[in-house]
């Protein structure tokens, strides 16, 4: 199995553009003064760091292609779940309850919840079971970001049921089943009244169109084994995307493209072991920088000095804080105990 050690570097980055870009956003959520450090600088990630979370589908795409695809031994549903959870679910269940326990400490001493408010019993239930991105949220709730993880796990279960069919038929099938969520997507089948009234499929469609890019990214660098004429197609789509009205689609394509092709430089060993560290932490990132931002927020309301928030050193601070939080998080307790639930109910 190949490792893409220039895109555990794209995970790396865009988990820390979400991290960043919510920092952003969380003022304005809370009616605060608006706050963009360094503003001059990450101007670009304070207004289109959303597009970030579009990339990591796309590279899933890829990662699962890769890992599933060149495997001749057959994934069993039991494994194939049990390694979704091992990996997801543990530090999803404590960020969860550590918000939980935060907000609850917000409502005691201030009288209300921060930052994402809906923390009730209804939505800490779609929130402990991923049941998310569907529609049936009223509002945003305790670690909102993971929304994004529920519509993923759909995503792998539809590519699971697809791998056999893949196999055989490669690149075609990837297609059909690109054009076909592209058909529903612009046929606009989802909006009738019958269906939006009782489930949101939109973030789903445009999701599941990324990933199966992202396998078609597989099958493309390995048919097409010219890195020089891959490198000029995908810079050619990166440019395109910028050219008129924005390509999301194509943009996060040939992004990633691109930084696959990057490990044909010829990587050291030191600078491939630094990506593959800092890939690892992705999902840490993602999953506890709301933590951090409601910490510092509690202690700062908590001391009546709110107006820190507004130091750049205290967002220099929060990004060590989570990054050192995260590496602590993968390595103490993620990788823990995705062994130890892999090691206890995986069946050989």
């Amino acid at each position: 199995m190949q490792k893409y050690y220039g895109i555990e570097l794209l995970r790396f980055f865009s988990s820390l553009s979400i991290v960043i870009y919510h920092w952003g956003t969380s003022f304005g959520l809370m009616k605060m003064e608006k706050n963009y450090p360094y503003e001059s600088f990450l101007k670009l990630i304070y207004d289109y760091g959303v597009h970030a979370v579009p990339v990591f589908f796309v590279i899933s795409g890829l990662v699962f292609a890769n890992v599933y695809l060149t495997h001749e031994k057959k994934e069993t549903l039991h494994n194939f779940t049990i390694k979704r959870f091992a990996r997801l679910y543990p530090l999803h269940l404590l960020t969860l309850v550590l918000i939980l326990f935060l907000q609850i400490i917000f409502y005691n001493f201030f009288g209300n919840y921060e930052l994402y408010t809906f923390n009730d019993f209804y939505h800490f239930l779609l929130k402990i079971t991923f049941i998310l991105g569907w529609g049936f949220e009223n509002g945003r709730s305790f670690n909102e970001p993971v929304w994004t993880v529920g519509l993923e796990i759909a995503i792998y279960y539809i590519f699971f049921s697809l791998i056999t069919i893949i196999k055989k038929n490669r690149m075609s099938i990837i297609f059909l089943v690109y054009f076909f969520f592209l058909f529903v997507d612009k046929a606009k089948l989802t909006e009738f009244s019958i269906i939006k009234d009782f489930i949101n499929f939109f973030y789903f469609i445009e999701f599941a169109k990324l990933f199966f890019s992202g396998i078609l990214i597989f099958f493309i660098i390995h048919q097409f084994k010219n890195s020089l004429k891959l490198f000029f197609f995908s810079s050619f789509l990166f440019i395109f995307s910028f050219i008129g009205s924005f390509k999301l689609h194509i943009f996060c394509f040939s992004l990633v493209l691109l930084f696959v092709l990057m490990d044909n430089l010829k990587l050291n060993k030191k600078l491939k072991k630094i990506f593959i560290f800092l890939g690892s932490l992705t999902y840490s990132l993602y999953l506890l920088h709301t933590l951090t931002f409601l910490i510092f927020l509690l202690l700062f309301k908590y001391f009546d000095i709110t107006n820190i928030f507004y130091l750049n050193l205290t967002f220099i601070f929060y990004l060590f804080f989570t990054f050192m939080l995260s590496v602590i998080s993968y390595f103490y307790f993620e990788k823990k105990a995705n062994v130890f639930i892999r090691s206890k109910y995986l069946k050989k």
